[in-house]
């Protein structure tokens, strides 16, 4: 009875007041585990025990519960022709970065911010730029379900933005198309769905070949070494590589900068950004 009286006081008292009250504990024993995926914390509470709700407040009585999330962990591999161009290797170049020019703050939709050390790194693992991941439904591939801000390194990996890790999604383990998107390169997509899970870190690379990537030969240019990279020139990010595009690049010719108009990423828009690579691909588009 006095049990009852209390959680009844408890959830009045909570009722009427406009504080938050954060979820708490004291106990005399427990510790926390924790690996790459998850973080358990507990406590030691009382034997028996019930939980009561009133579907806003809930009372835990002797037991620290808390939400566990595990995370999908994705390495995909792409190039970008641009910056590949422009290194005439199998590495791309990364004067974005040796220049100055990126910026800390993510390009795309959720605006992430990393910290300025990222771009310190040299040589193969050295950020090229920004690009967009996305988990889309394996029923239906317009469908996106998950999506996130990420870093292309110089050696074609995709990275969190701590310039290192792998990404990490917070969604249930299935099979997923795995898309990539960049600011002036035409997006590809895997051309079939990948099982991911919360105990490994899958790698795809839609580099090696073009039975990779959806669409097949329309979606990457094939650079003659083995790579088949993600095509550039579209400036207006419309999914399409048009005249239009030429036209808007060709009224920003001579500027520098971090710019969907320098086509090869050597922080230049010059007249080798339109006749070498955005030209080329006049009619080239997205295959999903």
């Amino acid at each position: 009875m006095k049990k009852n009286i209390f959680i009844l006081a408890l959830l009045v008292s909570i009722s009427l007041c406009s504080q938050t009250i954060e979820r708490t504990v004291i106990g005399s024993s427990g510790t926390t585990f924790s690996n790459a995926n998850a973080s358990l914390d507990f406590t030691i509470g009382e034997l028996m025990v019930t939980t009561v709700s009133n579907g806003t407040t809930t009372l835990n009585q002797g037991f620290h519960q808390e939400v566990i999330i595990l995370q999908l962990k994705l390495s995909p591999v792409v190039f970008l022709q641009g910056p590949l161009v422009t290194s005439g290797t199998v590495i791309m170049d990364d004067s974005l970065r040796s220049n100055g020019l990126l910026s800390t703050t993510s390009p795309y939709a959720d605006s992430v911010t990393c910290e300025a050390t990222v771009f310190d790194i040299t040589g193969n693992n050295a950020i090229v730029d920004w690009v967009w991941i996305s988990l889309r439904n394996k029923n239906d591939p317009t469908i996106v379900l998950a999506s996130q801000s990420a870093f292309v390194q110089a050696d074609g990996d995709i990275v969190g933005i701590d310039g290192t890790s792998a990404l990490a999604f917070e969604s249930p383990s299935d099979s997923y198309y795995i898309a990539v998107n960049h600011r002036n390169h035409i997006a590809v997509m895997s051309a079939n769905t990948v099982a991911l899970n919360t105990s490994t870190t899958t790698t795809i690379d839609l580099s090696d070949a073009t039975a990779s990537v959806f669409g097949g030969s329309n979606s990457v240019v094939d650079m003659g070494n083995g790579i088949f990279a993600m095509i550039a020139g579209d400036f207006d990010e419309n999914g399409q590589i048009q005249n239009t595009d030429t036209n808007a690049v060709i009224q920003l010719l001579g500027i520098s900068g971090y710019s969907n108009a320098d086509i090869d990423m050597n922080g230049q828009v010059q007249n080798s950004d339109i006749n070498s690579i955005l030209n080329t691909n006049i009619g080239k588009g997205v295959q999903f």
